[in-house]
């Protein structure tokens, strides 16, 4: 309906027309979103009944934040790609009324027999009356403003005064968190997570080939359609440029740093420029296909995916795209490599191997634990836990700093991982229910036969949990006493919080080397490089990177890139 009334109203104009074709395509988006709209207010009185019903919230202290349906012809099956996104720039701005009146910056003097006044709390424990969003659409559609916003809190504030209410106001920013949905049939639509609102909807590529993973970034959407790609202004789902791929893409696209990186069918590597369409795409070569979409780092613009060949890559994507190392697993690394803070890097192979990695300029690897179960699986990180499940339906829980086990016993019969706060996991078992599971042991909260989320949309990165139904519709949960979302924060490994203290431990002191006649490698020191010395990487040593002992052969040949 929407694409016939375009192109009736596009007849009496030139489609070479640029300004032409970006009002219809606006005019495209708002009957879309007009549509959407529909759907969720008649979606709103009926709930899912594979999803989270209310008595089960409550027992988990939990509370539907929203429920809405995605824009697809056949329901959840027609989803083609899920991701969750959480924009740096541009943040949700609130004015919130506060219970208590606002502390004096220059409070007067007591006098010395005067009762002293009672504390203020701190900012952050007060209570919020209400919250009134900046950006929110009036009823003209447009946002309200924030001298609007302030004074709305102005009159309510006055309202709580008359009934013996003492309240002020402060204004707060909250980082967005989106929800970016693209359907089988070419329907891309982007939605508050927190809200559930859409921001805006759209139509691209062709319905009769296949869409793959979205690349998302702060500007930019990269929806990889068939051997076509297509870029979206992440803002108002306007699209950017459209072009052929060389090779034939394998998973989707991946935004990182300047490029969106494709992978291709044959081991190939394709980075297209965000900011630039029509320069140079970049082109290389690997060892090996790839077995899963590539990972970014969350500290970087650092991507990591594996091979067939039993290596690990890492590709830095800011500036002239350059493979920094490639590390050689004991056995195939099949699903997607996790990543967090400090460039780290998890992955398991299906020999039951789980690694820690940091990816510096030659790799690090921090710590490689045995298993004897296989994983297929991508991991999953939890503040400084890291779930892994094996091929047999268990997780075990490792410390990402050591590589330790947290759980005396694995939690099992799990099927896949949903995510988790508090003091909860949330996954699916290998029957399709969902099931709890404690963090700090891993024992089995409950289990909730009648909870099925027919597709899964896993959550790392805010206090929130998302299930979505066989019919289309998302559930978001949060808990009771979160109002807005807490986001997840890694915290830096060991080895960057030593060094941070020593750097500030040092600031102003006097180096070793400044005094003259100092030589700390002089006749009268051991040398710790001396030919007494071992070699910790002589012959003798086994080789971290899968060289038998012995074998002096280079494992990587002539190129260490395999080019």
């Amino acid at each position: 309906m929407g694409q016939q009334l375009v192109k009736l109203v596009l007849s009496p104009f030139s489609i070479a027309s640029r300004s032409v074709r970006i009002v219809m395509k606006r005019l495209l988006a708002l009957v879309c979103l007009a549509s959407t709209l529909a759907i969720d207010a008649a979606d709103r009185a009926k709930a899912d009944e594979t999803l989270m019903a209310p008595h089960v919230a409550a027992r988990l202290g939990l509370t539907e934040a929203w429920q809405r349906t995605i824009a697809t012809p056949n329901g959840g099956s027609s989803i083609a790609d899920q991701q969750l996104f959480v924009h740096d720039t541009n943040p949700h701005v609130y004015v919130e009324i506060i219970e208590g009146a606002k502390a004096d910056p220059k409070p007067k003097p007591a006098k010395p027999d005067a009762t002293p006044p009672a504390a203020t709390p701190p900012v952050d424990d007060a209570k919020v009356l209400a919250r009134i969003a900046v950006d929110v659409p009036d009823e003209s559609g447009l946002p309200v403003g924030l001298k609007e916003a302030e004074r709305l809190a102005s009159n309510e504030i006055r309202r709580l005064k008359r009934r013996g209410v003492e309240a002020s106001m402060r204004t707060t920013e909250v980082r967005r968190v989106y929800l970016y949905s693209i359907a089988d049939d070419g329907t891309l639509e982007a939605r508050d997570a927190e809200t559930g609102r859409p921001i805006w909807l759209t139509r691209v590529g062709m319905r009769g080939l296949s869409f793959g993973q979205l690349g998302v970034s702060e500007k930019v959407l990269t929806v990889v359609n068939g051997s076509n790609m297509i870029q979206v202004n992440a803002e108002d789902g306007i699209v950017l440029a459209e072009m052929r791929t060389m090779g034939s893409p394998q998973f989707g696209a991946i935004n990182s740093g300047d490029y969106a990186m494709i992978v291709t069918i044959g081991g190939g590597l394709e980075g297209y420029p965000l900011a630039d369409p029509t320069a140079d795409p970049f082109r290389e070569m690997v060892a090996g296909r790839a077995l899963a979409s590539p990972t970014r780092s969350p500290s970087s613009s650092k991507i990591a995916w594996a091979t067939d060949q039993q290596f690990v890559y890492v590709m830095e994507l800011l500036g002239t795209p350059s493979t920094l190392f490639r590390l050689h697993t004991d056995g195939s690394v099949v699903g997607r490599v996790a990543a967090a803070s400090d460039d780290r890097f998890f992955f398991a192979s299906e020999t039951g191997q789980v690694y820690g990695m940091k990816a510096t300029r030659s790799g690090e690897v921090l710590w490689a634990t045995p298993f004897g179960e296989p994983f297929f699986e991508e991991p999953v990180i939890l503040d400084n836990q890291l779930l892994v499940l094996s091929a047999y339906g268990r997780m075990f829980c490792l410390n990402t700093e050591s590589g330790d086990l947290m759980w005396d016993q694995p939690a099992s019969n799990i099927d896949h991982i949903l995510g988790g706060f508090g003091d909860q996991i949330f996954a699916v078992t290998q029957g399709g229910s969902m099931t709890v599971i404690n963090r700090d042991d891993g024992a089995t909260i409950g289990t909730y036969a009648d909870v099925r989320p027919g597709r899964l949309l896993p959550n790392t990165k805010t206090n929130r949990l998302y299930l979505v139904s066989d019919s289309g519709v998302v559930q978001c949960m949060r808990p009771i006493d979160s109002d807005m979302p807490k986001f997840s924060r890694q915290p830096q490994s060991q080895a960057v919080a030593e060094e941070k203290t020593e750097k500030k431990k040092d600031a102003g002191t006097s180096s070793p080397f400044d005094a003259p006649g100092t030589d700390p490698f002089g006749a009268g020191g051991a040398d710790p490089f001396g030919a007494g010395g071992a070699d910790p990487f002589g012959a003798g040593a086994a080789d971290p990177f899968g060289a038998p002992a012995g074998d002096t052969a280079d494992p990587f040949g002539s190129d260490p890139f395999g080019n």
